[in-house]
């Protein structure tokens, strides 16, 4: 079975991919097919861009199609930034200027509320219909940077520690990253779709 991965992010791909060869399932991303236009994520919840960029992708492959959106939530500011964790800052403020932004919102926030969640929401569109999954990893923020030399893409990874076993995301094992990837948990909840 050929799966169409519908992201652009390297990263995404090179986890999907790891996770459809357990499966049997030939991950195809959307270089393969020849696409080259980029879904505009505008709707305010994952769930409705992850669905939304799944249906687009379908349409224009004609393949069995899996998308994501995910994020940061914060309940201290009001499960921001959520849908907008990219850009919480706004569109032009990324790199080391956007992680100097996110780890002044960290020292905002009281000691004790300093909980939040990696969540992402897993949209596969199959046979005409869509099914979604969420995966969820709970944790806390800190101001003390485990590692300043964070990936651009994931400046988080360094600032946030794990509820169940108090590591750095950014300091997992390959062991470790898989059991605590929140596309992981989501897409193991999709296995009843891909594997009949």
């Amino acid at each position: 079975m050929q799966l169409l991965i519908a992201t652009f992010n390297q990263g995404k791909l090179e986890d999907y991919q790891a996770f459809c060869k357990d499966w049997g399932i030939k991950a195809v991303n959307l270089k393969d097919i020849g696409a080259d236009e980029e879904f505009e994520e505008k709707f305010g919840t994952f769930e409705e861009n992850a669905a939304a960029k799944a249906e687009f992708y379908a349409k224009l492959s004609h393949l069995p199609t899996l998308a994501d959106d995910s994020g940061i939530e914060i309940p201290y500011y009001g499960m921001e930034p959520g849908v907008k964790t990219k850009r919480w800052a706004g569109n032009e403020v990324s790199g080391h200027s956007y992680f100097d932004f996110i780890l002044q919102k960290v020292k905002q926030m009281p000691e004790n509320q300093r909980q939040g969640q990696m969540r992402a929401v897993l949209a596969l569109r199959i046979n005409g219909e869509t099914h979604l999954a969420e995966g969820v990893v709970k944790g806390r923020f800190t101001d003390k940077v485990y590692d300043k030399s964070f990936t651009p893409d994931y400046p988080w990874d360094s600032i946030f520690v794990l509820e169940e076993n108090g590591k750095y995301y950014e300091e997992l094992n390959l062991e470790e990253n898989l059991k605590y990837n929140h596309r992981r948990i989501a897409f193991e909840k999709l296995k009843p779709f891909l594997i009949k």
